[in-house]
């Protein structure tokens, strides 16, 4: 925590829902942080208290495939990727367009099995108070967006919902804040990694990703708290954190502060160690699927 320029009792309490502290609790976040990342490393003698603390529940744990990320890496997350409709290949909407070819209406001629696909989502959402009835015409010069269903590589037997938002009539310009940073803007992770560790024979890598989809920004400005002590050692795209090490015991201090800084106050995020890769070498970075590093 000196390290962090923290410390363990604070009174006060920030109201600013961007400041991840002050508060009371960031003694037991940090030690939260630390036991999680301690699990996986067994090399380091600190971490070597937190495994007794475990017993038999721990010996359940270690022999599962959360300690065998090649294992893991072979099963692709059963997700649809992030990729918006601004920065997707126009050809991934051509089914839609065929549709728009024909003269009868498109509601008419919307296929049934996108309609099964689509249709449970859409409910799912309206009854989470994500969407609401609109009391507006049902046309694209009124409102943009149209739900398809479409797949994608890593999913190709799964259709998903995807919505279009083509402005044919230019009817709704799209706006961008100026700190605004599209994915094709975004690092890189894997060159990063291999620069690292050209630089350090012995260095080690995580890469931690959160359990939600999670924008660039929000993760990259929490990071940015601490950009004095991470230096170029954490890189973050979207919701993936690469972090990197000279070691595994240099990682392990890292990996901690990393998890802290995300979950803390206001306390709405969470590394997956399902679908994080912790204490790795670089080899099994470049052997991981494209999908995994965006």
């Amino acid at each position: 925590m000196g390290w962090l320029n923290l410390r363990a009792d604070y009174d006060e309490y920030s109201d600013d829902p961007r400041a991840p502290w002050p508060h009371s609790f960031v003694v037991q976040d940090m030690v939260q942080a630390f036991v999680t990342m301690a699990m996986f490393f067994p090399e380091s003698e600190i971490a070597a208290n937190v495994m007794k603390l475990f017993d038999h529940e721990w010996e359940k744990l270690r022999n599962s495939a959360i300690f065998d990320p090649r294992e893991r890496s072979k099963t692709l997350p059963d997700r649809r990727s992030r990729t918006s409709y601004k920065f997707r290949d126009p050809k991934f909407w051509q089914p839609w367009k065929d549709l728009g070819k024909t003269k009868r209406y498109f509601a008419d001629v919307y296929p049934m099995d996108w309609s099964l696909a689509v249709r449970p989502i859409v409910a799912k959402l309206y009854r989470a108070g994500i969407i609401a009835p609109a009391y507006l015409q049902n046309d694209p010069e009124i409102v943009p967006g149209v739900a398809t269903a479409m797949t994608e590589p890593h999913r190709p037997d799964k259709l998903d919902l995807f919505i279009c938002y083509e402005d044919p009539y230019n009817r709704f310009a799209p706006q961008f804040p100026p700190n605004f940073a599209g994915p094709d803007k975004w690092p890189k992770l894997l060159p990063r990694a291999e620069a690292f560790a050209s630089k350090h024979q012995n260095a080690r890598f995580a890469l931690l990703r959160l359990c939600e989809f999670s924008i660039h920004l929000t993760v990259s400005s929490r990071l940015d708290v601490l950009k004095p002590q991470f230096g170029d050692r954490v890189v973050s795209r979207g919701d993936l954190i690469l972090v990197m090490g000279e070691d595994a015991v240099d990682l392990m201090k890292y990996c901690t502060a990393v998890t802290f800084a995300l979950q803390t106050k206001p306390w709405l995020r969470e590394v997956d160690l399902w679908k994080s890769y912790i204490n790795v070498e670089l080899g099994l970075l470049q052997e991981l699927d494209p999908f995994w590093l965006d």
